[in-house]
């Protein structure tokens, strides 16, 4: 998977076989968005926190 920035779509990247180009994604228990704020991973922390 790639978190493309800004929709910014280079060519190599497009051309990359098997790749998925994403708006975000969990890794290691982190949300990752293309954006770089941390707004979205503190109000789903948040969200996991009430569920709990």
């Amino acid at each position: 998977m790639i978190v493309d920035r800004g929709h910014n779509n280079h060519r190599e990247i497009k051309s990359i076989g098997r790749c998925e180009v994403v708006q975000s994604f969990v890794y290691l228990s982190s949300l990752i968005d293309n954006l770089g704020s941390c707004e979205n991973e503190i109000r789903r922390r948040i969200q996991q926190a009430r569920v709990a």
